[in-house]
C-alpha cells in the first residue's frame, strides 16, 4: 500500500474521544504525581515548586513518550480504542515533549503560566476541531494523527 493510500485509510478520532482520553490521562498523572512527588518534596518555597514542576513535566514526558512509542496509545487512549500514529503512513507515532511548565508554580507566575497553557490547549482543540483530518497544530508539527484502532 502506498503512503498516500495508507494515510487516506486512517479515520481520525473524534474530538470528544480525544478530550476524554486526555482527561483520563490527566487523572492518572495527577494521582501518580501526588503519590510520587507529594511523598518526596514537601518544600513549599519557590524552589520546591520549581522542582515539583520539573518532576511533573518529566513524569508527563515519560508517561506519554513511553506509551505513545511502546503502545501507540496512552492508557486513556487505549481505554477509548484510540492510537497515535504517523500521519503519513500509520506507523507508530513519535514521542512528544510534555510542557515543562504546568500549573504547579504558585503565585502570579503560576497563574500566568497556567493561563498561557490553558489558552494553548484551547488553540490545540480548536485547530483539531476545524481540520478535515482532525489534526491539531501539535499533531501536524509531530507528523501524527490520532485515529481509531480499527483504522490503524
Amino acid at each position: 500500500m502506498s503512503v498516500q493510500a495508507a494515510s487516506a485509510a486512517l479515520a481520525p478520532a473524534s474530538i470528544g474521544a480525544r478530550v476524554v482520553a486526555y482527561i483520563i490521562d490527566g487523572l492518572i498523572l495527577f494521582v501518580v504525581g501526588l503519590l510520587v512527588v507529594g511523598s518526596l518534596i514537601g518544600d513549599q518555597t519557590v524552589t520546591g515548586n520549581v522542582i515539583r514542576a520539573i518532576i511533573y513535566a518529566l513524569l508527563g514526558f515519560v508517561y506519554f513518550g513511553y506509551t505513545w512509542t511502546a503502545w501507540r496509545a496512552s492508557p486513556g487512549q487505549r481505554i477509548l480504542g484510540l492510537v497515535t500514529v504517523n500521519a503519513d503512513d500509520g506507523a507508530a507515532g513519535p514521542s512528544a515533549v510534555q510542557s515543562l511548565f504546568t500549573n504547579q508554580l504558585t503565585g502570579g507566575l503560576g497563574a500566568l503560566i497556567g493561563l498561557v497553557v490553558f489558552v494553548y490547549y484551547i488553540y490545540l482543540l480548536y485547530s483539531a476541531a476545524t481540520d478535515s483530518r482532525r489534526q491539531g497544530f501539535h499533531d501536524k508539527q509531530a507528523g501524527t494523527i490520532v485515529t481509531t484502532k480499527a483504522s490503524a
